[in-house]
C-alpha cells in the first residue's frame, strides 16, 4: 500500500477516536447535568444563553474574544429578583500565533435593578483578558485575600461598592473570580469546566455568593 495513502488512514483514525472520546465525554456531562436539572424541576438547554443577551451586559468576558457561544444551560428566572444562568462558555481570545481558546463554566445573574460599578475581582492566578478596565490601587482595598486583583472604571465608584464586608466575603469564597456592570455579575472558579459531580455544589456558592455582593 501506498505509504502516504496508509498515513492518511491513520490519521483520519486517530481523529476519529479522539471525536468519539469527545462525544463520549459530552454526553456524560449532559447525562450528569440532566440529573442536576431533574432535581430542580427544570431541563438542560442544548445551547445558550444567546449571544446578543451575553453581549447587551455589556461584560468583557462575553464581549471580549472571538466566536464566543454557550452551552449546557440551566436557566432560573425569577430567582429572587435575578435570572440566573449556569452554562459552559467558550471563546477564542487573542490572535495570531497566541490565539487561544478558553472554556468556562459560569455562572450569570441579570438582575431586576443597576447594581454593580464596572468592576472586575480576579482569584490569584486568573489569567482572564480585560478590555476597558484599569487595575486598581489594591491599598485601598486590604481586606481582600493575597494575591487577588482589582480592575475597574471609577476608583470612587469601586470604594463605594466594595465595602469591608464585600471585601471580606470574596474571601471567603477563595478561587472565584466576579465580574459586573449595572445588573449583571459573572462568576466562574478558575477558567475551566466544573466537574459534573460538582455542578450542584458549583451552583449553590455561585448563588451564596453573587447575593452576597449585591
Amino acid at each position: 500500500m501506498d505509504p502516504y495513502i496508509l498515513k492518511g488512514m491513520i490519521a483520519a483514525a486517530l481523529v476519529g477516536a479522539v471525536l468519539a472520546i469527545i462525544l463520549r465525554a459530552r454526553g456524560g456531562r449532559r447525562k450528569a447535568l440532566d440529573k442536576v436539572a431533574e432535581l430542580a424541576d427544570i431541563y438542560v438547554e442544548e445551547y445558550g444563553p444567546d449571544l446578543p443577551l451575553l453581549e447587551s451586559t455589556g461584560l468583557p468576558f462575553f464581549v471580549d474574544g472571538a466566536g464566543g457561544f454557550g452551552q449546557l444551560l440551566l436557566k432560573f428566572p425569577n430567582d429572587a429578583g435575578a435570572t440566573s444562568y449556569y452554562f459552559d462558555y467558550s471563546c477564542s481570545l487573542g490572535g495570531g500565533d497566541g490565539q487561544h481558546k478558553r472554556h468556562s463554566t459560569v455562572a450569570l445573574f441579570i438582575f431586576d435593578q443597576a447594581i454593580f460599578p464596572d468592576f472586575h475581582l480576579s482569584a490569584a492566578g486568573d489569567p482572564i483578558e480585560i478590555t476597558g478596565l484599569e487595575p486598581a490601587d489594591m491599598a485601598a482595598f486590604d481586606k481582600l485575600p493575597t494575591g487577588v486583583k482589582l480592575y475597574g472604571r471609577d476608583t470612587a465608584a469601586l470604594k463605594t461598592y466594595l465595602n469591608t464586608e464585600k471585601e471580606v466575603c470574596f474571601g471567603e469564597h477563595p478561587g472565584w473570580s466576579a465580574q459586573g456592570s449595572k445588573n449583571s455579575l459573572v462568576l466562574y472558579k478558575g477558567c475551566s469546566l466544573v466537574k459534573p459531580g460538582d455542578y450542584a455544589e458549583f451552583m449553590a456558592e455561585a448563588k451564596k455568593l453573587a447575593f452576597n455582593l449585591l
